[in-house]
């Protein structure tokens, strides 16, 4: 059985009830450009409706300009966005839950912007299928207003006196353990003599 080429455009994608991807679109906001990853909250759900394990793979793109949001530039780098995991093996009727880590760099001029990242889902095809399904999940992205504050040098250098201060305590509490051990020795070696 051959199926005809199906390339499923992203604002048509949910129409799909075999393979779909849920929400289709949503907000993350107050997202903070830390130079750090950042987890949003939001989970993506992929949905296999097939009667087959299906394995599939998620990506991030910058949408074409023109086709975002109202209000929303897209993104200027989908390295930013990572789905999380990239590819997975879904079996029959079941579907998996995608996470999405957002890592802007620490930039001023990166606050209080508004954009938009499309994360495209594949299913590998089977042997009889042509073309492609590949529903999409769009994520508009507001950052924060003002840069979160950094937990500077003082933070690290506190965490690292207090890591060693926890080291030379259980040094020396194992230097006197051993001192006492040894003098009693020595004491009950002349007791014998």
């Amino acid at each position: 059985m051959t199926l005809g080429i199906l390339i499923v455009p992203p604002v048509f994608s949910q129409e799909n009830t075999i393979f779909y991807v849920s929400p289709g679109s949503f907000t993350a906001s107050n997202v903070p450009p830390l130079g750090t990853p950042y987890t949003i909250p939001q989970t993506i759900v992929v949905r296999n409706g097939d009667n087959v394990a299906r394995l599939i793979y998620i990506t991030s793109e910058i949408p074409p300009e023109g086709q975002t949001t109202p209000g929303y530039e897209p993104i200027p780098n989908e390295n930013w966005v990572r789905p999380i995991p990239t590819s997975v093996l879904i079996q029959a009727d079941n579907f998996a839950l995608i996470k999405v880590s957002i890592n802007i760099p620490r930039q001023e001029n990166l606050t209080g912007q508004k954009w938009e990242v499309w994360i495209p889902v594949e299913r590998q095809p089977l042997p009889e299928e042509i073309g492609v399904l590949r529903p999409t999940a769009r994520i508009r992205i507001e950052t924060t207003s003002v840069l979160p504050p950094l937990r500077g040098v003082t933070y690290y250098l506190a965490l690292l006196i207090s890591v060693i201060l926890v080291i030379v305590a259980v040094v020396v509490v194992a230097w006197i353990l051993s001192r006492s051990k040894g003098v009693k020795r020595g004491r009950a070696l002349l007791r014998t003599d």
